[in-house]
C-alpha cells in the first residue's frame, strides 16, 4: 500500500509537471515546457502522456529523432493507447514515411473504431497516396462522430478538389463559411470559395468572394489581382480596371492567392510525395 501510494503520488507530481508545461507551451516558451517535462519525467518515468507532451515539445524543436524515441518508449509501455499511435502516424506523415504511418491510424483504429482523430489521419494518408475516394470515406466517418467538423469538411473539399468535383468542392466550402459568424469569415476561406466559383465558370460570383477576401486581409493585393482577374472574365472590365488600378505596381502578385492552410498542406504533402517517387 506505501509503494502504490508512493507511485500515486510520483504520477501526480508528474501530471502537473506537465500541466504547467502545457501553459508555458501556450505561452511559446519551449525552453521552460522541456525543463518541465524533463523534471517531469524523471518524477515519474513511466508517466506515458508526460513523455507523449514531451515528444511534442522535442518535435518543435526540430528534434525529430528524439522525438519518435520518446514517442516509441511510450507506446511500449502503453501499446493500446489508440491518442499514442495518432500522434506518431501524424509524425510520419510530416516526415513523409506514409506506409509507417498509415500502420499505426490502422492501430488507432483497431484500438478505438470510434476515434475521430485516428479517421481524419487515415483520411488524410489515403489522399496522399492518391486513394481520394478512400479518404472520403475516412473523412465522412468523421462527420458521423463529430458533426461539422472543420478539419474534416477542410479535407472533404480538398478529396473532391483532387477528384475535380468543383460542385462538390463548392457545396463543401459553402457548408465550412455557414459556421462562421457574418463578417468573422477568414481570408483564406473565402479565397478558397472563390477558386471553386472561377472553376466553375462563375466568375462574377468569384469576383465578389476574392473581394470579401480582400476586406478581412491584411495583405488584400492578391485577392483585388484576382477579383480583377475573375472580373474581366465575366466581361465588366470597368470593375477589373478600377480594381487594377488600386494594385500598386510592386504589389502585384506573380501567383495566384494564398492558399487556405489545409490546401498548402495538401501541396507540401504532394511536392514530398512527388519527391519521394
Amino acid at each position: 500500500m506505501h509503494r502504490e501510494l508512493m507511485a500515486t503520488r510520483l504520477l501526480e507530481q508528474s501530471r502537473l509537471l506537465s500541466q504547467q508545461a502545457h501553459y508555458a507551451l501556450q505561452r511559446g516558451d519551449l525552453q521552460e515546457a522541456d525543463r518541465l517535462l524533463v523534471q517531469a519525467l524523471r518524477t515519474c518515468p513511466t508517466d506515458v502522456e508526460a513523455r507523449a507532451n514531451y515528444a511534442r515539445v522535442l518535435w518543435q524543436c526540430n528534434k525529430r529523432e528524439e522525438a519518435l524515441q520518446q514517442l516509441q518508449m511510450a507506446l511500449d509501455s502503453a501499446p493500446q493507447n489508440p491518442d499514442l499511435h495518432v500522434q506518431m502516424a501524424e509524425f510520419l506523415v510530416e516526415l513523409g514515411r506514409l506506409d509507417q504511418a498509415e500502420r499505426h491510424a490502422r492501430s488507432a483504429i483497431a484500438v478505438a473504431p470510434k476515434s475521430p482523430a485516428a479517421w481524419l489521419i487515415q483520411g488524410r494518408i489515403a489522399l496522399m497516396k492518391n486513394r481520394p475516394d478512400e479518404a472520403l470515406g475516412a473523412f465522412y466517418r468523421v462527420l458521423g462522430l463529430r458533426p461539422d467538423d472543420r478539419d474534416a469538411l477542410h479535407w472533404i473539399a480538398e478529396a473532391y478538389r483532387v477528384k475535380g468535383d468543383w460542385e462538390q468542392v463548392l457545396a463543401v466550402r459553402q457548408r465550412i463559411l455557414q459556421g462562421y459568424s457574418p463578417g468573422d469569415e477568414p481570408p483564406e476561406q473565402l479565397a478558397a470559395l472563390g477558386e471553386a466559383y472561377r472553376m466553375l465558370g462563375r466568375y462574377a460570383d468569384a469576383a465578389a468572394t476574392y473581394l470579401q477576401a480582400a476586406q478581412r486581409s491584411r495583405d488584400s493585393a492578391p485577392y483585388l489581382a484576382l477579383a480583377a482577374e475573375c472580373y474581366a472574365q465575366a466581361g465588366n472590365t470597368d470593375a477589373a480596371q478600377r480594381l487594377t488600378a488600386q494594385i500598386q505596381p510592386q504589389q502585384a502578385p506573380r501567383t495566384a492567392a494564398p492558399l487556405p492552410r489545409f490546401q498548402g498542406e495538401m501541396t507540401r504533402m504532394a511536392g514530398q510525395e512527388m519527391f519521394r517517387r
